[in-house]
C-alpha cells in the first residue's frame, strides 16, 4: 500500500515539517536524532537544518 502511494513524483505530505515538531524544536537539545517513520524525509531535513545529526528510518524506504 505505502510503496504504491509513494510511487509518484510529488510529495504526499508536502515539504514542510510536522507542526508539532516545529513548535517543540526549541525545547529539544541539539545532537543526534533518530527520526522514525520518516517517510519522505521532511522532518529529518528540518532537524538537520536546525543543527541536529539525523538518522531517518522508514520501513518503506
Amino acid at each position: 500500500m505505502w510503496d504504491q502511494r509513494y510511487n509518484t513524483p510529488e510529495y504526499i505530505y508536502g515539504k514542510t515539517p510536522n507542526d508539532f515538531l516545529v513548535e517543540m524544536i526549541d525545547r529539544l537539545p541539539k545532537g543526534e536524532v533518530l527520526s522514525l517513520a520518516e517517510g519522505e524525509g521532511r522532518n529529518g531535513v528540518y532537524l538537520a537544518q536546525q543543527g541536529c545529526r539525523v538518522t531517518g528510518v522508514d520501513s518503506s524506504a
